[in-house]
């Protein structure tokens, strides 16, 4: 009896101290549980109070590093040359070997700040009509977490964006000469179902007016649940755009005017308006003026694989800008565009003409590298006798101011400080001709058009017409004053009469 009593004691004894042993690593388990937990809410609530630059923090480019840049890129052709621009360059490739992407960046300490406006443009006595319009005109699905505005464009709540269905071969923002050649339609995503995903009861369906990639991002729209695990959340107000002809100064100041209108309808400033950029387009001397108009820009491929966004616009395509449609009444906000412009490079915009010192500037159309499709980047349109002209016209105007430049060689903030300050803007039919619409109020464009090209084509007669500026045209009617080159020979007694018009017209004599 006192055997069995002593062999139960022993058992109890090594049960008790089994328990212990449990209770022990349990409590063990728990605290460390418990640890876990308070880092990841610690988190949570960091990443919460955090801007915009939850994004992981890759390496940000500093002032030094755009000089760098610049160094590299004037290698290639003077169409790089990026003075005075205190912008950051957004998504450009510095070390081959570690390919590291701006996430949101924003200007540095150094860098001046841009004189941003912090309030609307209108008031809602003066709301545009078109603003009206794509209001009446919304359509709600997915209970409110998308909206769609008049077949243009659509706001969308906690999508998400998986870049494993959104794929595309190159990064972006390659420096020119390692991609010298490369096909354009490398440079475009392609979107599998999966790429946007939204909590929706069923699969929306929408269409866009054109011919037009949004339609093909709501094709790749999933129904995944909003607490779907994402790696990333974007909290800031974003507008994602696609570019086309990113080198080209007219077809990119379409994109930079819809996400300005964009912006303005739906009440933010440049403070809290992001730019997500859907393209893989090698870097271009436009860039950085992305990041000086809003308060950052990525690149597609600088987020992390899996984005949820809490307030994303898919933006309007730069060619259904209302700034391409050349009938119509005066686009929205025009003036309020160039002042909103001028202003994030602190530049007055406010200047009077002075009849007695007008200041004349001609552009020229040179050679230079602008994308990877015109390795040797010959140019049309180009004046065969400048120098010619330009002497005569200074001897002919010697109160005048008259200057020839070729402005693509400059950093934007020199271009639009040149342009801010003429009177009279002179050039061929180009690109460069878009700053007619940073002119002063009353001012004038003498547009120039070779014989072999088409005088009916009105992008530039329309900012001068929007704005209320005097436009003059002159078209070679001789085959004879064509060059080889593609350069056209201009009569100085011609571009004399032309100018003398322009002034009797801006300042009555």
């Amino acid at each position: 009896m006192k055997s069995c009593f002593k062999v139960f004691r022993h058992r109890r004894r090594n049960v008790i101290l089994l328990l212990v042993v449990v209770a022990a690593i349990c409590l063990i388990f728990l605290a460390f549980n418990d640890n876990l937990s308070t880092k990841s809410s610690a988190k949570a609530v960091q990443r919460r109070s955090s801007h915009v630059v939850e994004l992981p923090r890759t390496t940000a480019i500093a002032y030094s590093h755009t000089k760098e840049i610049d160094t590299r890129i004037h290698k290639v052709s003077k169409k790089w040359t990026l003075n005075g621009s205190s912008a950051h360059l957004s998504s450009v490739r510095l070390n081959k070997q570690k390919l590291n992407r701006l996430s949101f960046v924003r200007r540095g300490s150094s860098s001046k700040e841009p004189n941003w406006n912090r309030g609307l443009y209108y008031n809602a006595s003066s709301t545009p009509e078109v603003f009206l319009q794509w209001r009446r005109e919304r359509e709600v699905m997915c209970d409110g977490r998308m909206v769609g505005y008049d077949h243009e464009f659509v706001e969308a709540r906690d999508l998400t964006v998986d870049r494993k269905f959104c794929t595309c071969a190159l990064q972006g923002g390659e420096l020119i000469q390692d991609v010298i050649n490369q096909e354009e339609l490398a440079e475009y995503y392609t979107f599998d179902v999966g790429c946007f995903q939204i909590g929706c009861a069923k699969r929306p369906s929408y269409f866009f007016n054109g011919e037009n990639h949004l339609t093909k991002w709501m094709y790749s729209i999933a129904v995944r649940e909003v607490s779907d695990k994402v790696d990333r959340v974007i909290d800031d107000f974003t507008i994602a755009v696609t570019r086309y002809e990113y080198a080209n100064l007219f077809h990119t100041m379409t994109d930079w005017y819809n996400a300005f209108v964009v912006m303005q309808f739906f009440n933010r400033s440049s403070f809290d308006t992001n730019i997500l950029i859907v393209d893989a387009h090698p870097y271009g001397a436009l860039d950085s003026v992305w990041t000086q108009l809003f308060n950052s820009t990525v690149r597609l491929a600088g987020i992390p694989t899996r984005t949820r966004f809490r307030n994303l616009v898919w933006g309007i395509m730069g060619y259904n800008s209302l700034m391409k449609i050349f009938v119509s009444p005066t686009p929205p906000l025009i003036e309020d565009f160039r002042s909103f412009f001028l202003s994030a490079y602190n530049i007055d915009s406010r200047r009077q003409i002075d009849c007695a010192k007008l200041s004349i500037l001609f552009i020229w159309r040179h050679n230079y590298l602008a994308h990877p499709r015109n390795p040797s980047g010959f140019v049309s349109r180009k004046i065969h006798n400048e120098e010619q002209l330009i002497q005569y016209v200074k001897r002919k105007n010697s109160n005048s101011v008259v200057t020839g430049i070729q402005i693509d060689s400059y950093g934007m903030r020199q271009q639009l400080q040149l342009v801010a300050n003429a009177d009279i803007l002179v050039g061929m039919h180009g690109a460069g001709l878009t700053h007619a619409m940073f002119l002063p109020k009353r001012s004038a464009l003498i547009e120039l058009v070779p014989n072999y090209w088409s005088p009916m084509a009105e992008h530039f007669k329309a900012i001068c017409v929007w704005r209320g500026l005097v436009y003059k045209q002159w078209f070679n009617n001789d085959p004879r004053n064509e060059f080889s080159d593609q350069s056209t020979n201009i009569a100085p007694q011609i571009m004399n009469t032309l100018i003398k018009n322009t002034v009797r017209e801006l300042c009555g004599n």
